[in-house]
C-alpha cells in the first residue's frame, strides 16, 4: 500500500494489502458480527464484563419500519446473540438514530430517535420508489437497562424542542459520566446545531448544556473524558465530512476547536480511553481507492496525535451485486478490554467474501508504549 502523508495525515491511494501492513498493530483477528445489519453500531462494555452494543438491524439505510436493538458478546466480540429492544417503533416510523452508554453505577443507557413516514420492511435492499417527502426526525426517547441490555425500562421523551421543519434533535455516540464524581451524564445531539447535554438524574431529565458548533456546520459528534478532566469531541463537518476535534474545560458548557482530525471523507468517529491511558479514535475512510476503517492515537491529553493507522479493507464496501453499485461502510465504534485487546465493530455493505451488509467486527491490540 502506498500512501500520501498531509499534515500529519496518511491517506491510502491504494489497496490495504493485509495485516501484516498495519502501522505497529500487534494481534489482528477479523469476523462478521451479526449478519444482515445496516447496523452503525455502538459498542459499550457491560459492568459484568460481556460486550454490548446497539444496533439498526435492518439491510437498509433506514428505509423501512424497524427498531434498534441490543445485541451482546460473552466472548471478547467474536459471537454475538440478540439481547432486547430499548426503544420499540410506532407503525409507519422507525428508531435508528442513537447514543448509548452507562451510567456511573452501570445501568445501561440508550438515547434512540428515528424517522417517520416509513413503509413497513421487505428484504429488498434496495426499495426502489420509496418516497419519504416530508419526513421528519422523532423525538429522542431515553431507556434504561439494569441486566445487561435484555429488558429496557423508563423509556421517555429526551425534551428537547424542534427544529424548525418539525424535526428532532438526533442522539449520536456515547453516554457517560460528565464528571469524576459521577453526578452527570452527557451526549451529543444535533440537528441545526450540535449541543452538549447532560443529566443528574441518572437520564431522567436532560438539559442542554453547551453548544459545540451551530449552523448546521457539523452533524455527528462523539466525545470523551479525558483523564486530567477535559472533555473532547470529534464532530463531523457537513461539507467535506472531516473530523474536527473541540474541547472544553468546563464540564461541557463551552467547546473550543483544536483544528481538524482527518482528511475528507473520513468520518464519522469514536473515542474512547486504552487501558495505558492513551486516546483512541476509531472513523470511517471513505477515499477513492480506499474504503475502511481507520485510527488514530494520541496521548492522554488528546493533544499529541500520532499518524492514521488503516485497521480494515472494506473493498469498495459494496455488495457486488448491482451494474452500478453504491458504496456504502464505516461508522466504527471500539472498546478496550483490560488486558489490551481492543475490539472494533463497523458496518459494511458487502465485500467480496461476504456478499451482505453486515456488522464487522476486528478484535486487535498494540503494543505496550
Amino acid at each position: 500500500m502506498t500512501v500520501a502523508v498531509l499534515g500529519g495525515l496518511w491517506l491510502a491511494s491504494a489497496a490495504f494489502a493485509g495485516p501484516e501492513t498495519l502501522n505497529g498493530v500487534k494481534t489482528y483477528e477479523r469476523y462478521v458480527g451479526i449478519d444482515g445489519a445496516c447496523a452503525w453500531p455502538q459498542l459499550t462494555r457491560l459492568p459484568g464484563g460481556e460486550l454490548a452494543v446497539l444496533i439498526w438491524p435492518r439491510n437498509n439505510h433506514g428505509l423501512t419500519e424497524g427498531a434498534a436493538e441490543c445485541w451482546v458478546s460473552a466472548d471478547r466480540g467474536t459471537t454475538w446473540r440478540r439481547a432486547g429492544v430499548p426503544v420499540p417503533n410506532a407503525p409507519t416510523t422507525n428508531r435508528m438514530n442513537l447514543a448509548g452508554g452507562l451510567t456511573a453505577d452501570g445501568t445501561y443507557v440508550a438515547a434512540v430517535s428515528g424517522w417517520n413516514k416509513r413503509p413497513p420492511f421487505r428484504e429488498d435492499a434496495r426499495l426502489a420508489g420509496l418516497n419519504h417527502t416530508g419526513a421528519t426526525t422523532l423525538p429522542a426517547v431515553v431507556a434504561c437497562s439494569r441486566d445487561g441490555g435484555h429488558t429496557w425500562t423508563d423509556q421517555h421523551d429526551l425534551g428537547l424542542p424542534a427544529g424548525a421543519n418539525g424535526s428532532h434533535p438526533i442522539p449520536f455516540g456515547r453516554i457517560a459520566p460528565v464528571s469524576a464524581s459521577g453526578s452527570e451524564i452527557g451526549l451529543m445531539v444535533y440537528l441545526e446545531r450540535v449541543e452538549f447535554c447532560t443529566s443528574a438524574d441518572g437520564g431522567k431529565t436532560w438539559q442542554v448544556k453547551g453548544l459545540v458548533s451551530g449552523n448546521r456546520v457539523h452533524n455527528e459528534t462523539t466525545w470523551l473524558r479525558l483523564a486530567n478532566g477535559d472533555l473532547f469531541a470529534a464532530a463531523r463537518t457537513a461539507a467535506d465530512t472531516v473530523l474536527e476535534g473541540f474541547r472544553s474545560i468546563d464540564g461541557g458548557a463551552t467547546w473550543k476547536s483544536e483544528g481538524r482530525l482527518t482528511m475528507p471523507y473520513q468520518a464519522p468517529a469514536d473515542l474512547i480511553a486504552l487501558p495505558d491511558g492513551r486516546v483512541l479514535l476509531s472513523h470511517g475512510v471513505r477515499n477513492s481507492g480506499f474504503y475502511g476503517i481507520a485510527v488514530r492515537i494520541a496521548d492522554a491529553t488528546a493533544r499529541n496525535w500520532g499518524p492514521q493507522i488503516f485497521l480494515v479493507d472494506l473493498e469498495g464496501s459494496t455488495d457486488l451485486s448491482d451494474a452500478t453499485p453504491s458504496r456504502d461502510g464505516g461508522y466504527p465504534s471500539s472498546v478496550a478490554l483490560p488486558d489490551g485487546l481492543i475490539i472494533t465493530a463497523y458496518y459494511s455493505k458487502g465485500v467480496p467474501a461476504h456478499r451482505r451488509y453486515h456488522m464487522g467486527v476486528v478484535r486487535w491490540s498494540l503494543p505496550a508504549k
